[in-house]
């Protein structure tokens, strides 16, 4: 768990094996006239403005060298990635995943950015949150720099609140708070529920995991957490937000609608959504005018998922001094004031995301913020996305009311912690 901001010298960073650790669409930016073009690859449009706000600033300083930045919609990114590193073809900078970044740090693909950082004149491994740089960090290599955290938190239909005459959520909820708030919210004749609780990990159960005192993986990334009864308990409080109190959508409804759809077009009073979503929110008349945000109500304990992009170097790049000279300038203070002025996502540089906050003044964008202080890093392996499908494949049924958590725990015990072995 995530107290406080943790300072990290290099040599802290730097370990020995492998160490691993939310977000949108879109087109092109146009490239200047320098004498060196490079290419930063993004996938989220809405964050667009805001990294070419920081291109243009870096420019600024660097009139030899143009930024492009290119726009590559989530399905698309990550099969273009992978075609680029087999064809030496990446682009020169380029955002990293947690999910994805032990398939990238092993093969000589991403540029090791240890010696960059630590002889950096304008920014510090410091300034990070020591999680994060250890999530994009391995065998004594960085490879690639924290760009933003994230956090998940309740967001609310105001108007819909107001209506029924139920109190705004606030800091002092705990489930059982909610639940009671989402029965008296709930309308399914009316198409309205009282909350949204889709099958999703990051942004769903594995919030109510931590809060209930159990975990996903152990420390040890040996075990699933699935044989602990606090994970079952909470994960099946989840589920039974719609299988047995009905207050949520089914599985179904939620395959036709996503929770993000149920939410904007005001058929969800309650849903939980991670910061990066906070743009389409802002940019949706409804929500811009009927919603805001609390923090995650409590269990056990108050806690919340929290995870994080970072920028990247192809090992590839034919660009080397410029690509090292971006990266370094996306690590600054200046460069993360830009990205949360222009509401892009929390910058990671500590002191700066006030100005995410500023940048959403309509909403309590501080709830992100202050709810690091129970933050939990987003579990991952070298396989993250093997095991995710296993747990995600197993509880199906759960979601559908078909089993129960605890007929489908040895299930997932034993594919995950199979995933786990092999990585070894």
């Amino acid at each position: 768990m995530l107290k406080n901001w943790k300072k990290v010298s290099l040599a802290t960073v730097l370990l020995s094996g492998l160490v691993l650790g939310a977000c949108g669409n879109g087109s092109d930016g146009e490239a200047g006239s320098g004498d060196v073009t490079i290419t930063y690859s993004i996938w989220d449009k809405i964050q667009q403005p805001g990294m070419e706000a920081i291109a243009e600033a870096f420019e600024a300083d660097n009139p030899g060298i143009d930024v492009k930045v290119e726009v590559t919609p989530w399905d698309q990114y990550w099969t273009k990635l992978e075609a680029g590193a087999k064809g030496d073809s990446m682009p020169d900078v380029f955002w990293m995943h947690s999910n994805e970044i032990a398939k990238y740090a092993t093969g000589g693909v991403l540029m090791d950015l240890s010696e960059t950082y630590a002889n950096s004149e304008v920014t510090s491994l410091d300034h990070f949150p020591e999680e994060l740089v250890e999530l994009y960090s391995a065998d004594d290599a960085v490879y690639g720099i924290p760009k933003d955290y994230d956090t998940i938190g309740l967001w609310y239909n105001k108007t819909l609140f107001d209506a029924a005459g139920v109190a705004y959520p606030d800091e002092t909820w705990t489930w059982d708070t909610m639940l009671e708030a989402a029965q008296k919210l709930n309308d399914p004749d009316n198409g309205v529920y009282g909350i949204l609780a889709p099958l999703n990990r990051q942004e769903g159960y594995h919030n109510f995991i931590f809060q209930n005192g159990g975990y996903v993986l152990s420390d040890d990334k040996t075990e699933s957490g699935f044989r602990l009864d606090e994970t079952i308990e909470a994960v099946q409080w989840y589920a039974d937000l719609s299988v047995k109190h009905g207050v949520s959508p089914t599985q179904s409804q939620f395959a036709e609608n996503t929770n993000l759809s149920f939410f904007q077009s005001g058929r969800g009073a309650m849903g939980f959504f991670g910061s990066w979503m906070t743009g389409e929110m802002a940019n949706n008349d409804y929500t811009a005018a009927n919603a805001d945000v609390a923090p995650l109500p409590k269990g056990k304990q108050a806690a919340t998922v929290f995870n994080g992009l970072a920028n990247s170097v192809a090992a590839s790049t034919e660009n080397e001094e410029a690509a090292l000279k971006f990266v370094e300038f996306l690590g600054t203070e200046e460069a993360m004031r830009l990205q949360g002025e222009n509401g892009a996502a929390i910058p990671a540089y500590e002191g700066t995301e006030e100005t995410f906050v500023a940048a959403y003044s309509q909403f309590n964008m501080q709830v992100y913020v202050d709810q690091m202080e129970n933050a939990y890093i987003k579990p991952y392996s070298a396989e993250t996305a093997r095991w995710e499908d296993i747990e995600n494949n197993a509880l199906m049924p759960v979601f559908n009311g078909e089993a129960s958590v605890a007929d489908v725990a040895a299930d997932i015990v034993s594919g995950v912690e199979e995933v786990l072995a092999n990585e070894k």
